[in-house]
């Protein structure tokens, strides 16, 4: 599975980390850094238990700041999403959010929720 610096992931076993960031990638590791609790972890690249996040249209999605977003449309470019929608908060159309701004305490509590 490609990794790309800035991804979101979960972790498949510890999901109460919250959304973790590929924070290094090297040919058989990569490692993500899970914001919410400030922990690390290394995986094997080939056989990493992670899933990566990917919101679609009409999801709910909340950034670092707080602030909410319906999506609307998701653009991917060099690994990276960009998520565009309109802010609950303000009502503003067309806005963007790139991945990397999410919301790091996002936690799955059922496996179809990821």
């Amino acid at each position: 599975m490609p990794f790309t610096l800035g991804q979101r992931w979960i972790s498949d076993t510890e999901s109460e980390l919250g959304l973790g960031t590929v924070v290094a990638v090297d040919a058989r590791t990569v490692t993500l850094l899970f914001p919410s609790t400030g922990e690390n972890r290394l995986y094997a690249r080939s056989d990493s238990p992670v899933t990566r996040v990917m919101f679609n249209p009409g999801d709910t999605i909340t950034s670092h700041d707080g602030w909410q977003m319906q999506v609307e449309e998701v653009k991917e470019e060099n690994g990276l999403l960009t998520y565009i929608g309109t802010r609950l908060d303000t009502e503003e159309s067309g806005v963007a959010l790139r991945e990397v701004f999410l919301d790091s305490k996002l936690v799955f509590s059922k496996p179809q929720d990821r």
